[in-house]
C-alpha cells in the first residue's frame, strides 16, 4: 500500500515538473517572439531555449500550437503566424482597422501599381533581369527596382550567363513577411 501511494506521489511530482517547465519554455518563446520584429526559426528559437532547458524540436513546435492556441481560446489581439520559415506574434486580422488608423499618416507603405507588377513578376519568374521585367510590362522598370530593393523587398541574386552578365532579381524574406506568406509556393498558388 505505501509503496502504491510513494508511486503516485512520485507521478504527481513529475507532471507538476514537467508542467512547470513547459509554462516556462511558454513564456520564454512568448518573449523571444514579443521582442523580435522578424521571424524566428524553430532552430533559433532551440538554441535559445536550450541555454535552459534541454528541449528536442517535435516538443517545442507542440509547445509553440499549445500557446498559439491558448492565445486563440483567450481571445488575445494577437497570433503567433507561421511566415518565411519562422515564427513571429501578428495581430489578429479583426484589429486591421485600428491599426490602419494608428497607421494612417504613415507614408510609403502602399506599394504603387507598377511596384505590384514588377513584384508579382518577379514571384513568378525569379531569378528575372531588369531587361526581361520590361519586355513583360513593355515599360521602363529601373526606378520600380530601385524602390523595391529600398524597401527590401527583393535584392540581386546572381547574374545570367548573358552578354554584359545583367543582375538576376528575387524575392527576399521581408517579401515573404510584407504579404504574410510561409514561402513562396504559398504566394503562386493562391
Amino acid at each position: 500500500m505505501s509503496l502504491n501511494l510513494l508511486e503516485e506521489t512520485f507521478e504527481t511530482t513529475t507532471e507538476r515538473t514537467h508542467s512547470t517547465r513547459d509554462r516556462e519554455i511558454k513564456r520564454i518563446i512568448e518573449a523571444l517572439l514579443f521582442a523580435s520584429s522578424d521571424p524566428l526559426s524553430l532552430q533559433k528559437l532551440k538554441e535559445v531555449i536550450q541555454t535552459q532547458y534541454p528541449i528536442r524540436s517535435p516538443e517545442l513546435k507542440k509547445l509553440i500550437e499549445k500557446l498559439s492556441q491558448e492565445y486563440k481560446n483567450e481571445g488575445h489581439a494577437f497570433q503567433i503566424a507561421e511566415i518565411g520559415g519562422g515564427f513571429l506574434l501578428r495581430t489578429i486580422e479583426q484589429m486591421r482597422p485600428y491599426l490602419e488608423l494608428l497607421h494612417q499618416d504613415r507614408r510609403g507603405e502602399k506599394l504603387s501599381r507598377p511596384a505590384t507588377e514588377v513584384l508579382a513578376i518577379i514571384a513568378h519568374r525569379q531569378p528575372i533581369t531588369r531587361r526581361e521585367m520590361e519586355e513583360i510590362r513593355g515599360v521602363d522598370c529601373s526606378g520600380t527596382v530601385v524602390s523595391l530593393m529600398e524597401r527590401g523587398l527583393i535584392e540581386p541574386v546572381g547574374r545570367k550567363e548573358a552578354p554584359g552578365r545583367p543582375i538576376q532579381y528575387g524575392i527576399t524574406k521581408r517579401f515573404l513577411q510584407h504579404f504574410g506568406l510561409k514561402s513562396l509556393e504559398e504566394f503562386t498558388t493562391s
